[in-house]
């Protein structure tokens, strides 16, 4: 049995806290949590964990086996470090850490240590995306051609880092999953629109080796919330919208084919092709239990996960060179 630590019970580690402690294949043991008041509205429902406001506590405990980080991003770095340093397993939030050489540094010890280092980008779990990268890339999808999405709602405004690294981070995550070709370029233009805080909207356009282009909206300052992608297809595109309860997948048989004129490029013919549309049948189930199961598999059989650091690394690297881009007023930057 795998004894796990809970490092943090804000805005998702509770839902961490559940899905461990759901699992047969763990014992959540102890959970560390800075403020009192929250300790206290938990410590009632769970009488057998053991609660503290000490991290030292924690990674000093040889009884536990893995630590799941649910802390603001700025801490992931000092608190993921110490913890493989002490032998232990990591589950960590996304993203991994905010440098690439802290992400690099991390990848590093778990490897040298043996350990499994997780990055929770949750959305890799679900059947929605993983029907996507099943249609997509089949020969009846076509060239894939453009991925767009729009990422808004009102809050949850952080402190220590931009919209991108809160929000577009699943984008990037989702097309590093489903795309075969890597990203080459990436502009980005952001704005802050309160000095105490930071960028608060932001909009990112990735470019391919291939004829691929991604574009991500991403907001926290939105009257409404939408979670809508559309990924096209030559042959055939896909409506992800991640608010509706059932049917998050719309599949149209729609698609663009030029036709060459052999006398003048200029003139060519545009086909479009119009068809059916229909709905994958998707199974309910949560994804981040999904993700739990998928950490302490690789655990038990020293198997990297499909979420291991490499791919925290890879979302961290468009992230940092959407940074430079926004410094620059949306220069595009080689990834």
């Amino acid at each position: 049995m795998i004894n796990i630590a809970i490092i943090g019970l804000g805005y998702w580690g509770p839902n961490l806290l559940r899905n461990f402690n759901n699992n047969e294949r763990c014992n959540v043991v102890k959970v560390c949590e800075k403020n009192p008041i929250i300790i206290d509205n938990f410590s009632y429902e769970h009488k057998d964990i053991i609660f503290t406001t000490s991290l030292d506590e924690v990674l000093n405990d040889k009884n536990i086996d893995a630590v799941v980080i649910a802390t603001p991003i700025s801490t992931h770095y000092k608190i993921a470090i110490a913890s493989l340093k002490k032998g232990k397993h990591v589950f960590i939030e996304k993203p991994l850490a905010d440098t690439i050489k802290q992400c690099e540094s991390l990848i590093s010890l778990a490897k040298k240590n043996s350990l499994c280092l997780f990055v929770d980008h949750t959305f890799l779990y679900t059947e929605a995306v993983n029907k996507i990268k099943s249609i997509s890339s089949k020969k009846d999808f076509g060239e894939m051609m453009y991925y767009d999405s729009t990422r808004i709602n009102l809050g949850l405004i952080q402190n220590d880092v931009n919209v991108m690294w809160d929000l577009a981070v699943h984008d990037l995550a989702i097309l590093n999953f489903i795309m075969n070709d890597k990203p080459k370029l990436v502009s980005a233009i952001g704005h802050k629109h309160f000095t105490s805080k930071p960028i608060t909207t932001a909009y990112l356009t990735i470019k391919y080796s291939s004829n691929f282009i991604a574009h991500i909206n991403v907001n926290w300052l939105s009257p409404v919330k939408i979670r809508q992608t559309i990924i096209a297809g030559s042959k055939k595109m896909i409506v992800y919208n991640d608010l509706e309860p059932s049917d998050k997948l719309s599949v149209f048989n729609k698609g663009v084919d030029v036709i060459a004129n052999n006398k003048s490029n200029s003139n060519n013919l545009i086909n479009y092709k119009i068809g059916d549309t229909y709905m994958p049948n998707l199974k309910n189930k949560e994804a981040l239990s999904l993700a739990v199961e998928e950490f302490l598999r690789s655990i038990y059989s020293k198997l990297s996960p499909l979420t291991d650091g490499t791919s925290g690394l890879n979302v961290v690297k468009i992230l940092e060179a959407a940074n430079i881009s926004i410094n620059k007023n949306g220069k595009p930057v080689t990834i």
